[in-house]
């Protein structure tokens, strides 16, 4: 046949052809060896793919590509006598057919490459011919059936790949004469069963994978003669029986994925032949123990997989005879002990997972003799103490990781042994105490993080033998300063994080470090920086200061001449005055949003030559110059949304001739001139929604680069042929919320790249406005009049993939769907849909998310969901329907949120969800349930959120949530419900978010492990805990409108973030011991509380974590509230409705800082500046005795 393909690699043949549609010419290509690329096709009908004829040299092989391009069926001219075709790929080319004999002359093919297309079917003897193919690959297609036969003559096939098509059952024997078949995928379809010894002939394939499948049971000969096998996924099927047996015969198996598939037990013996076994991944399964033996067959373990079961115990005896095991992970399970002796045998570990376990200390001598391990992760336990001896052998620690635990002390040698560290997290823990010398054991360390905890000090000498330290994380804690020589010593170091502390300024020669090049001050209370704060970080590239109290832009900023980002977002500056950025020409990206400025002077930008970005939004300046920006030469993106810019102020952007995009929505545009934008020649994205101005096509004449447009939420507009004239190249266009007085019929016809359109209300006649739009991928039509809606309007959109009708629309046309094979995504919510006829998805078949909120429905046929059994979401929200058929889910296993709240539904039978093996969400609130069926939520073990809020229930049974292994959030809000308790209900040991509102308990029991609380209006005093715990998680307590006199019950929740005690009768809130026991909390509501007083305490105390208070509508005094300590980071204060004048309140406001928000006369919270300015008008000050 010629010269290889290895001789002519380097040439490289790219045919960039026109595009065709209907033309009943010929097209004739020719292919020069060794690849061919043909990009730009566009057939539209079988008939005219004939027309193509593609000439090859007969002396060489050819690989041929097709991109970007439409072809119905496979020309057949590409397999003419000698060809020399070995190599075929039309990947994502809409080919929906292979006509019979296609491949008659394909004998060189060896790798046909067809997957992201839509063929339906694979016929007996389809690929005859093509004897010599090696490697076949048909993923994510629309494949139903495949025949017996359809391997007929492919006896040289060795890869094989079916996932991600519809594929239900498999032939018998359909694999017969694949003897040299080496690899093998048929995942991510929907086989429910294997036929015994499916795969029996293919007794040289190494790699099989059936993950994310139906498969429910593994027969003992499933596997039969599968020898050779190495790698095996199973993971992501629902389980629920393996055999014992299943895989004995698979004696070279290497790699073993049973994660995600139901399992709560595992059979004796079931891995005990597998003594090659390297990999076995049982994660997100069930398990709730293992036997002691499971491994004893399987010495070459090396990597395991535990993650997310609910196992509670781990023995020694386990991994005993694992002497290879490298990698052991067992995160989020129930382990509350770790014995000393649990890796003793396995001195090869590298790196062990221990997160999210309730472990409350680590014994001395747990990791003795582990001289190999290189990654330790603890997080998310409750350890108190790391101590000094622990990792005494850990010589090649590199990672240790123990982010949120309980550790208040770093002491001295608690790192002993790690002399190779390299990166220590130690987030969210109650470090107080930091030793001097708790680093020394650790030189090379690279990063040190100890976000969020409760550190107001950092020793001098800490870092004092670091030279490899360039990550230094101190975010959210209680700092007021930085002392000098903190950094001194540490010249290698490349960012600090010091946001979000109580840093009030930075003095000269604290910051000496000569290599930083990011510094994060953001979230603190700096007023102003010392002229010579930043001389000791010339290199420094990065600076934040968002959310300080800055007034004005500190001219220290000036200096830092080599920085290229400047965040004062959230400041309190108002005013930019001229060439206070002067020195910064290496500045590309400026952020000044959420400021007071109201001055903008005209060369307030000077020397910004290299800016790229600049964000000023939610200011209100008053422009003064028309050339504002005429320095800013190199700027790219202008952000200007909400900044008082109007048709009157006659700011020019012509001078910004490189800018790619401009946002200037939500400013009072009605006037400007339509060519305000003349000149922005390389303008790609301009936003202007919300502005009133009532568009023409005038606004984009010279726009010839735009490809982003969204102009949504302005006045009424017609849009005419015109219209978009001037940006040809438009590639999203958004219109929404924009009254359409008329459309064109060829508004968009010559936006032949545009993907994206969201247009509308529009009542007048809808036509074929979306005809030329072929690369249309998403559409959404918000009230449109779809009365007389061609049945046609959407079949030259054949590549859409998200489709949303929102009002308006009375009927479902199946026909409308015909072309519509790819889409994904259908949102038909709010309209007026009575009926869903059964063949209205016959079209649709890869259809994931169905939205069908808020349609009159009332009843559907069993059968109305037969042909989308891909859903992962459907929402029936608010559709009046009264009763769901048994079997009306049958067949939707993919099911992952199931909506259906806001209906009729009083009884659900057993059986109502069966098959919904992967449904995660279900949501049944506002309905009319009374009584639950013990088993109805049996065949949804993977139920993570139930929502059952306003409904009629009185109590549950407790077997009601007994398949529920992992229930993380319930919702029984407007019930019925006197009393509830999660251990009874058997849910204690997982639920995360629990909701009781308005129901009538007196008494409610919960676990330490709930995290977030709602119990608003009820009868509840006190909450009753569990069996007495010495940890709790919960963040979020509201118990609004209850009948509780005290806070007494809530002190050991000392992870609380969020409490709101509204409406109860609780005389005294001592705010000294809120500081005490709640130091995160960052909300605190207890309006109208019947709040008389706020402790004993007076100024004697600190919350330092407090954001937001409301204290209003009690009856508490002057004196009271002169009791109040410091709260450096709130920010809202609600005080009225007390029995006090806001004109005395002006000390108290002092102690706040940061405050934004201020509520003095219980009519809700007010700027804080405005009201501040009142209050001083009135010549007041101090309190009244």
């Amino acid at each position: 046949m010629g010269l290889e393909r290895s001789v002519w690699g380097f040439l490289l043949l790219l045919a960039i052809l026109h595009k065709v549609h209907s033309s009943a010419e010929s097209i004739k290509l020719t292919c020069e060896p060794p690849t061919c690329r043909f990009s730009g096709l566009f057939f539209e009908s079988l008939g005219h793919t004939v027309l193509l004829t593609i000439t090859f040299d007969a002396d060489y092989y050819s690989d041929v590509y097709f991109e970007n391009s439409t072809l119905p069926i496979i020309p057949v001219t590409l397999f003419a006598k000698n060809s020399g075709v070995q190599l075929l790929n039309i990947t994502g080319c809409d080919l929906y057919k292979i006509i019979p004999k296609t491949f008659r002359y394909a004998a060189d093919l060896k790798y046909l490459y067809l997957a992201n297309n839509r063929l339906e079917k694979i016929y007996d003897g389809m690929f005859l011919g093509a004897n010599s193919l090696e490697d076949l690959r048909l993923a994510n297609n629309h494949i139903k059936t495949i025949d017996r036969q359809m391997f007929m003559g492919l006896k040289s096939l060795e890869k094989l790949d079916l996932s991600g098509n519809l594929i239900q059952s498999l032939p018998q024997g359909i694999f017969a004469e694949q003897s040299n078949m080496k690899v093998l995928s048929l995942a991510d379809n929907f086989l429910q069963q294997l036929e015994e010894s499916v795969f029996a002939n293919m007794t040289l394939l190494e790699e099989l994978d059936l993950g994310g499948n139906v498969l429910r049971f593994l027969e003992a000969n499933t596997f039969h003669r599968l020898s050779r096998l190495n790698h095996l996924i199973l993971q992501n099927n629902p389980l629920e029986v393996i055999d014992s047996q299943a895989f004995a015969q698979l004696r070279w198996l290497r790699q073993l994925n049973l994660s995600k598939t139901n399992l709560k037990t595992l059979p004796a013996g079931v891995f005990g032949t597998l003594r090659n076994l390297e990999s076995l991944l049982l994660h997100q399964n069930f398990l709730s123990q293992l036997d002691d033996t499971l491994f004893e067959g399987n010495p070459n373990l090396e990597y395991i997989n535990l993650d997310n079961n609910t196992i509670t115990t781990l023995q020694p005896a386990l991994l005993a005879n694992l002497s290879k095991l490298e990698q052991f992970s067992f995160d989020h399970n129930l382990l509350q002990e770790l014995d000393v002796q649990q890796f003793a045998n396995n001195s090869a570990i590298k790196r062990i997972w221990l997160t999210g376990n309730f472990l409350k200390e680590i014994q001395p001598g747990t990791f003795d003799g582990m001289e190999r391990l290189e990654e330790l992760h603890l997080k998310t336990n409750l350890l108190t103490s790391f101590e000094g001896g622990l990792l005494k052998d850990c010589s090649e620690l590199k990672e240790l990781y123990l982010y949120d635990n309980q550790i208040k002390h770093l002491k001295a040698g608690a790192l002993e042994g790690a002399a190779k560290l390299q990166i220590l997290n130690m987030d969210m823990n109650e470090i107080t105490t930091i030793d001097e010398n708790f680093l020394d054991d650790a030189p090379l360390l690279e990063t040190l993080s100890l976000v969020n905890n409760f550190i107001k000090d950092i020793p001098v000498g800490l870092f004092s033998k670091q030279t490899n330290l360039t990550y230094i994380v101190l975010s959210e804690n209680q700092m007021k300063a930085v002392k000098p020589n903190t950094f001194s010593m540490v010249d290698s170091l490349l960012e600090l994080y010091l946001d979000s502390n109580q840093i009030d300024r930075i003095d000269g020669g604290v910051l000496n470090l000569t290599s930083l090049e990011y510094l994060d001050l953001s979230h603190n209370a700096i007023k102003e920086l010392n002229e010579d704060a930043l001389e000791g970080v010339p290199n420094l590239i990065t600076l934040k200061l968002e959310s300080n109290l800055l007034e004005n832009v500190p001219p220290a900023i000036n200096k830092t001449t080599s920085l290229t980002y400047l965040g004062l977002q959230r400041n309190y500056i108002k005013q930019l005055k001229a060439g206070q950025f002067s020195r910064m020409t290496n500045l590309l990206t400026l952020d000044l949003d959420g400021n007071m400025i109201q001055r903008m002077e005209q060369d307030c930008f000077r020397g910004l030559i290299s800016l790229t970005t600049l964000t000023y939004v939610n200011n209100m300046p008053v422009y003064e110059s028309n050339d504002l920006f005429a320095h800013l030469p190199n700027l790219t993106e202008l952000f200007v949304d909400e900044t008082n810019y109007s048709g009157t102020n006659g700011v020019r952007f012509n001078s910004l001739t490189n800018l790619q995009l401009l946002s200037l929505s939500t400013n009072p545009m009605a006037g400007v001139d339509p060519t305000f934008l003349a000149g922005l020649k390389n303008l790609t994205k301009l936003y202007l929604s919300n502005t009133g101005i009532s568009f023409n096509g005038t606004y984009f004449q010279s726009l010839s680069s735009l490809e982003t447009v969204g102009v949504g939420g302005n006045k009424d507009t017609s849009i005419d042929e015109h219209f978009f004239a001037g940006a040809p190249g438009l590639v999203s266009v958004d219109i929404q919320d924009t009254f359409l007085e008329s459309i064109s019929v060829n508004a968009f016809r010559n936006l032949r790249n545009l993907t994206e359109l969201y247009i509308g209300p529009y009542r007048g006649d809808l036509k074929d406005i979306l005809e030329g739009n072929v690369e249309l991928k998403i559409l959404y039509l918000k009230e449109m009049n779809f009365t007389t809606l061609p049945d046609h309007f959407f079949w030259n959109n054949r590549k859409l993939t998200t489709l949303t009708i929102d009002s308006n629309l009375s009927v479902l046309k199946p026909v409308w769907f015909k072309h519509l094979q790819y889409l994904d995504y259908l949102d038909v919510s709010y309209n007026n849909i009575s009926e869903l006829p059964t063949d209205l998805f016959e079209s649709t078949p890869v259809l994931h998310q169905l939205l069908l909120t808020s349609n009159p429905l009332r009843v559907l046929d069993v059968n109305v969901f037969r042909n989308v059994i891909g859903l992962t979401l459907l929402s029936m929200a608010n559709t009046s329907i009264a009763e769901l058929p048994v079997g009306i889910f049958d067949g939707l296993y993919k099911l992952e949120e199931l909506y259906l709240s806001n209906n009729y539904l009083a009884n659900l039978s057993n059986g109502t969800f069966r098959q919904l093996y992967s449904l995660r969400l279900l949501q049944l609130s506002n309905n009319s349930i009374e009584h639950i069926d013990p088993f109805l939520f049996a065949d949804m073990p993977r139920l993570k959120e139930i929502y059952l809020s306003d409904n009629k229930l009185v109590a549950l049974d407790v077997r009601t949530f007994a398949s529920q292994l992992i229930l993380q959030e319930l919702s029984l809000s407007n019930n019925r419900f006197v009393s509830f308790d999660l251990y009874e209900m058997g849910i204690e040991r997982t639920l995360i978010t629990l909701d009781l509102d308005t129901n009538e308990l007196r008494s409610l029991k919960i676990s330490p492990n709930l995290e977030f609380l709602t119990a608003d209006d009820n009868q509840l005093s006190t909450l009753q805990l569990g069996p007495d715990s010495d940890y709790y998680r919960i963040t979020t307590v509201s118990v609004q409108n209850n009948s509780f006199t005290s806070l007494e019950s809530m002190y050991r929740f000392n992870r609380l973030l969020e409490l709101n005690v509204t409406l109860n009768r609780i005389a005294e809130v001592d705010l000294s011991i809120i500081a005490e026991k709640f130091q995160r909390l960052t909300v605190f509501n207890a309006s109208v509380a019947g709040i008389e007083s706020l402790g004993r305490a007076v100024n004697t105390y600190e919350h330092k974590a407090l954001q937001h208070l409301d204290l209003s509508n009690n009856t508490l005094t002057q004196v009271e509230f002169s009791k109040m300590g410091q709260f450096p980071m709130l920010k809202s204060f609600a005080l009225g409705g007390n029995p006090v004048k806001e004109t005395k309140m002006l000390q108290l406001f002092d102690k706040f800082p940061k405050l934004r928000l201020i509520d003095l006369d219980g009519l809700g919270l007010k700027s804080f500046y405005e009201q501040k300015v009142n209050v001083s008008r009135s010549n007041m000050s101090g309190f009244e005795n």
